[in-house]
């Protein structure tokens, strides 16, 4: 991901356009004619191998080679077989950007036998140039007066970024917004993408400040860690909002082998864009209702709704959409319910949704919004008009609008019809209330913003620890190096029990046979009742997946309780293997006693592993009356108690589990523990390609595995979440007090010492690390300090023993956040008071200087306030270059870490352009 040379893409001072003539059906004409039609501002010519003097009033010259200036943008509209050669050519002559709108470059070979994108893509590489395409509409900056398309219509300058693949869909969206009144800060799709994506685009609009919300429209994501990476920066500070095509099988573009266990990409996409804070809609209409709440109202203090209507229809059909996604009405209070009923006649519900009555008049709808904005129960409310004889639509709109300034409520509107109503919604336009012409449409709008608000949740949620981060498997990491060593791709039965059990999974008792005589010889031991399982190579792999058309495999009996009935049992067993794996190796049986207390809700849970998008962590339903794949839902790696709650609360058996379960919330802590260690195995044991536990049932100590399969692959797919960096941890003691500490990354679950460590520091060090005093730090606060991604920002902390006894204590901390290109990191370090003279800050300073410089950073920089001597004296003595910026009244630090080797890192180094 970069965002190189992305400022000469969106703000260029010099246009050419390749391949442009008069002609009307003319792509570069066409192009040439939206810049001058939009008023360009910049210098503008045109390349075209004809001998014209200029185009469409603009100068023309026959090559490249021709112009007697460098532009900063070249569009190139020339066909497919020239491409390639143009880039290169243009890349050599310094031009930093290039859009390709030629299309067919997938499709087009070139004499190397590969599609001509590809040599586009090697063309830039090599020369440096950024390139937006092939095949892409073009891009639209409206403020800037740039329309460097071949759209039909031009975009309203805005606030709204809209990154496309396809540009069909891209000419429908500028009709649709133009027809809402949506403005653009960016508008431009990809195309085949073959150098800038979608990550490098996020990242650049995460950082523009005239960029309030982003949407997508995706077709397929290349490079899954980047684009995780750069939407979790931009959710956290703006919405993302994403249409993902391609839903089903049939209507995929892009197509790849999917992982076992899973039917279907696209919960894969759906787990990715949630754990990325991104909200997920289906269509383009949901994206713009969802652009309306998400923009027009305040967060959301509550997830209940009241609404009201002038007639009991609309206010059914309402609640109706609500109960379908799952939300909730707001129950009023005695004091509004008393309060409406001095307005309303006397047959009205009395509850929520309210009827206003067919002549609800103006100045009814104002005084019902002012007294349910007194009710402490009611914080978003939906009001709905059908049009009447009676009353003037528009009259009602204006009490609405009146009666929601200065008020706490989130307000939103539905005016149902279509021509008697469009000044009403004008007006709620101008207000800034968001508008929807039914109540369908205007209840999930709502319902996007209360998913939006829980997804954002879930990116600063900081869980109770449970993981041991830090506990040694030595002994399962020799066990799979032992078993790729002999060439197998899968662990035995006994194997993968003895993985299961070292990350402290509690397993059923069981004993191996390899014949039906020891299966009896198990069984005389006590002569009680047992269950027996065959055992082959095949069970050996995890989900196991037979044809729609096979009879069910049957592969456990239950409860044997005498010899003969084992014999015939083993016989049954051993029949059904040969039936449905006849060219599986027998391996023997697997006996537990019947007599173990476990049952209950069976669970399905695994890892499995995608080529492109790395581990899958699996949970769903287990058992033959149940459809396993309807239930299976999907979360990345690595996952925290938080995280695995809400994968767990996602499934149908989620729902069984709290209605049947004799301890519900023992239960699903037992079963959110199962799915953060099976997260953790897989990060700590990469080798191990698939796992999967079915069943997974309860017991008095909690969740117990009664089968377990995994297999193996040398090369395994990393996570795309870059996981906890345990390499990184050092011991240290420190001279003064002999304490030893730890230096090691910040975890999500260190919030409450990390809290602790800012509440206790003294006022002067709060102002010399925020710049300014504060007294108190939230929850949320702390969590986006410990919330981190590893892959943008690193932030090591000092922990050591309390004096008590009592857990670990925070004693100092210092972070950096890069930029996207990985040229500059800044700094901030903050040491507890009591630990001067310690060496810590030097300690931590040197550890994050090491790391940075490792990665391959160009410069850290920081500021400090000019009084805050310790910081310079330790900024010095680390080989800090410091002066005074009289602007900002602080002190710039920076400090060299590596010597940048290409033009462009130089460039921006020397400009110290914006990160």
């Amino acid at each position: 991901m970069s965002t190189r040379y992305l400022e000469s893409l969106f703000n260029p001072e010099s246009i050419a356009v390749i391949g442009a003539s008069e002609r009307a059906d003319n792509l570069g004409g066409m192009v040439l004619r939206n810049l001058l039609g939009g008023g360009y501002p910049g210098r503008l010519v045109v390349v075209n191998q004809s001998d014209y003097e200029n185009v469409h009033g603009v100068p023309c010259v026959r090559k490249v080679s021709k112009l007697d200036f460098s532009p900063d943008l070249a569009i190139i509209c020339t066909p497919p077989d020239t491409v390639p050669k143009m880039i290169r050519k243009l890349g050599e002559c310094g031009v930093r950007t290039a859009i390709v709108m030629t299309g067919g470059m997938s499709r087009t070979h070139s004499k190397t036998g590969q599609p001509l994108m590809y040599s586009v893509r090697d063309a830039a590489r090599e020369t440096g140039i950024r390139v937006l395409g092939p095949n892409t509409i073009g891009l639209m900056v409206p403020a800037r007066h740039l329309n460097a398309t071949y759209a039909h219509m031009g975009a309203i300058p805005g606030r709204v970024a809209f990154v496309g693949q396809s540009g069909t869909i891209a000419s429908s969206v500028l009709d649709w917004a133009f027809a809402r009144g949506v403005g653009f800060s960016y508008f431009l799709t990809l195309g085949d993408g073959m150098d800038i994506d979608h990550d490098d685009l996020i990242d650049y609009l995460a950082q523009d400040t005239q960029t309030r919300a982003i949407l997508l429209h995706i077709e397929n994501i290349p490079n899954p860690r980047r684009f995780m990476s750069a939407v979790r920066v931009a959710s956290r500070t703006k919405p993302v909002i994403a249409v993902k095509s391609g839903r089903v099988p049939e209507s995929e573009w892009f197509t790849h082998a999917l992982p076992a266990g899973i039917k279907r990409s696209d919960p894969v996409y759906d787990a990715m864009l949630q754990r990325a804070g991104v909200l997920r809609v289906d269509g383009l209409g949901q994206m713009f209702d969802a652009l309306e709440t998400l923009t027009r109202m305040r967060p959301l203090r509550r997830e209940s709704l009241a609404i009201m209507a002038n007639g009991v229809g609309p206010g059914v059909l309402a609640v109706d959409r609500l109960a379908d996604l799952g939300g909730e009405l707001a129950e009023l209070s005695e004091d509004t319910v008393r309060e409406l009923g001095e307005l309303l006649p006397p047959y009205w519900t009395r509850k929520n949704p309210i009827d206003l009555n067919y002549d609800a008049t103006p100045e009814l709808y104002g005084k019902a919004i002012k007294i349910l904005a007194k009710d402490p129960n009611v914080a978003n409310v939906l009001v709905m008009y059908a049009p009447t004889l009676i009353e003037d639509s528009l009259q009602i709109a204006d009490s609405v609008v009146q009666a929601s300034k200065g008020t706490r409520l989130n307000i939103f509107t539905c005016w149902l019809g279509q021509s008697t109503v469009m000044d009403s919604r004008e007006e709620f336009y101008r207000a800034g209330l968001p508008s929807f012409f039914n109540p369908e449409k205007a209840v999930m709008a709502f319902m996007q913003h209360v998913r939006h608000q829980r997804i954002q949740r879930l990116l600063t949620e900081t869980p109770e620890s449970f993981t041991d981060h830090f506990a040694d498997r030595a002994n399962t990491r020799k066990l799979v190096a032992r078993a790729l060593r002999d060439g197998r791709r899968h662990l035995s039965n006994r194997e993968a029990r003895r993985v299961i059990c070292d990350y402290g999974i509690n397993t059923i008792e069981t004993v191996y046979c390899d014949d039906v005589e020891e299966v009896l010889e198990v069984f005389a031991v006590e002569r009680r009742p047992i269950d027996v399982t065959v055992i082959h190579e095949d069970v050996c792999y995890p989900f196991l997946d037979l044809s729609p058309t096979q009879r069910r495999y049957k592969g456990t009996v239950k409860k044997l309780n005498s010899e003969q009935v084992i014999i015939d049992s083993c016989r049954f067993l051993m029949d059904e293997y040969r039936e449905h794996f006849p060219k599986s190796g027998f391996l023997g049986f697997a006996v537990q006693r019947s007599y173990q207390h476990v049952g209950g809700i069976e669970f399905s849970v695994g890892i499995t592993r995608d080529e492109v998008f790395g581990p899958l962590v699996v949970c769903g339903a287990a058992g033959a009356q149940i459809n396993i794949m309807t239930d299976r839902q999907i979360a990345l790696p690595p996952l925290n108690m938080v995280l695995a709650r809400e994968l767990l609360r996602r499934t149908y058996m989620y729902k069984l589990l709290k209605e049947h379960s004799l301890k519900p919330e023992e239960d699903i802590r037992a079963v959110s523990e199962t799915l953060v260690t099976l997260s953790q195995i897989v990060i700590d044991i990469p080798e191990i390609k698939g796992l999967e536990i079915s069943p997974l049932l309860f017991n008095e100590q909690g969740a117990v595995a009664v089968n377990i399969a995994i297999d193996l692959d040398e090369h395994p797919v990393k996570p795309i979440i870059q996981p906890y960096p345990r390499e990184l941890e050092e011991w240290l003691v420190l001279p003064k007090s002999g304490r030893r500490v730890i230096i090691r990354p910040v975890l999500a679950e260190d919030e409450p010492a990390h809290r602790l460590f800012h509440e206790h520091q003294s006022p002067e060090s709060i102002r010399y690390r925020f710049f300014q005093y504060r007294k108190h730090f939230s929850r949320e606060d702390v969590a986006q300090m410990v919330q981190i991604d590893y892959d943008r920002e690193m932030v090591f902390i000092a922990n050591a023993p309390r004096e008590d006894g009592e857990g670990e204590e925070t004693l100092g901390t210092v972070r950096t956040w890069t930029d996207a290109d990985n040229l500059r990191c800044e700094f901030a370090v903050m040491v507890d008071d009591r630990m001067k003279g310690e060496g810590l800050g030097v300690a931590l300073m040197q550890k994050m200087i090491d790391y940075c410089r490792a990665r391959g950073t160009m410069e850290m920089i920081g500021n400090v306030l000019p009084d805050n001597r310790p910081m310079l004296q330790l900024a010095e003595h680390l080989g800090f270059e410091i002066k005074y910026n009289p602007e900002e009244e602080v002190m710039d630090l920076r400090l060299v870490l590596n010597e940048p080797q290409k033009d462009w890192q130089k460039e921006r180094l020397g400009k110290g352009g914006h990160l």
